[in-house]
């Protein structure tokens, strides 16, 4: 273990030379800059050359950050300026429909909840900003599940316990994928009474950087208000407001989770 923190900890300590000199630095400055070993700071280099973290040029023998450095920076920027960019278009859509508007992140299995904007009917919501909760048994955990490729929702998400909350939460991996695979035919995801009995709720993820998932926004409304032309009216407008703010923070195409290819299962038949 000494070793690896050892290795991790010079890792960052090359990073943080060559990001306070913008020109790049030669090997000699390195060396003469960080006193490691030759032989180590050699191993380390070739590392994040090959990981894109650092660049090499051949010509001025100097190293510089790399591509990888600019798409970490840009998805960690477009993640912190999520919910300022993000809050007029939340009220905006509470305003229209006088529902709860909810915004959360993918934090591991769980939806972190980091904005909402209240409706003036009485909905009683477990959520609120700053709590957690399985992003299987939410609709904004399924829409940013819809934005992860076959190979990373099964290394993941497979394995997982699946508690049941209520009679229609999801109780598998296979009952996992037909709901993406729903949610990308339809354009959004749902939740269908899986974590409160009494409650639906529609959601579409936020695509940033390289049109990868960063957040998803949701409306949620009581069962007895949950009507099909309802449905139709708020999926539209949740997917026009979800493409405005993907664009906003830095998304080209903010239906590339539609596009993902899903696994051969079923699709589970949408419940109202």
């Amino acid at each position: 273990m000494e070793s690896v923190v050892k290795s991790a900890d010079r890792v960052v300590t090359v990073l943080t030379a060559l990001a306070a000199t913008p020109t790049g630095l030669s090997f000699t400055d390195l060396l003469n800059k960080l006193g490691l070993p030759r032989s180590s700071l050699h191993g380390l280099l070739q590392t994040l050359i090959q990981s894109n973290m650092v660049v090499y040029d051949a010509d001025s023998k100097i190293y510089h950050f790399g591509p990888k450095i600019w798409e970490l920076s840009m998805a960690y920027y477009h993640r912190i300026h999520l919910v300022p960019v993000a809050w007029p278009y939340l009220q905006r859509l509470r305003d229209k429909f006088d529902q709860t508007v909810q915004m959360g992140i993918l934090e591991g299995s769980e939806i972190l909840y980091v904005a909402k904007v209240e409706s003036s009917l009485p909905l009683q919501l477990v959520s609120h900003v700053g709590s957690r909760l399985p992003a299987y048994a939410t609709g904004l955990g399924k829409a940013l599940l819809a934005t992860l490729d076959a190979k990373t929702l099964e290394s993941e998400w497979k394995q997982m316990e699946y508690q049941r909350f209520t009679e229609n939460t999801l109780g598998s991996f296979e009952d996992l994928l037909s709901a993406i695979a729903l949610s990308r035919e339809q354009g959004f995801a749902m939740d269908h009474g899986e974590y409160s009995a009494d409650v639906r709720c529609l959601a579409y993820p936020i695509l940033g950087f390289q049109n990868r998932g960063i957040g998803a926004i949701s409306v949620s409304l009581p069962v007895e208000f949950f009507t099909p032309a309802l449905l139709n009216e708020l999926s539209g407008e949740l997917q026009h407001i979800g493409h405005l703010i993907s664009t906003r923070v830095g998304s080209a195409e903010p239906d590339a989770w539609r596009k993902l290819p899903n696994l051969s299962l079923p699709v589970r038949a949408s419940l109202l």
